[in-house]
């Protein structure tokens, strides 16, 4: 799952596959300034990070 918010000027994204990591890229103007991976120690707080913390709206 991907989420994607759009801020002046930069793109923050959030990637999650599953697993006990969240991929988090930032892009300036179509390039990558910045590509990181959130570990977490179990599936369930990965969920609750990208859920919690990205607006999700599945309607």
């Amino acid at each position: 799952m991907t989420i994607q918010n759009y801020y002046s000027g930069y793109c923050e994204s959030y990637e999650y596959h599953g697993n006990t990591a969240v991929e988090m890229t930032l892009i300036k103007n179509g390039v990558f300034i910045k590509r990181d991976w959130i570990l977490f120690d179990s599936v369930q707080e990965a969920q609750d990070f990208f859920y919690e913390n990205n607006e999700v709206d599945f309607q």
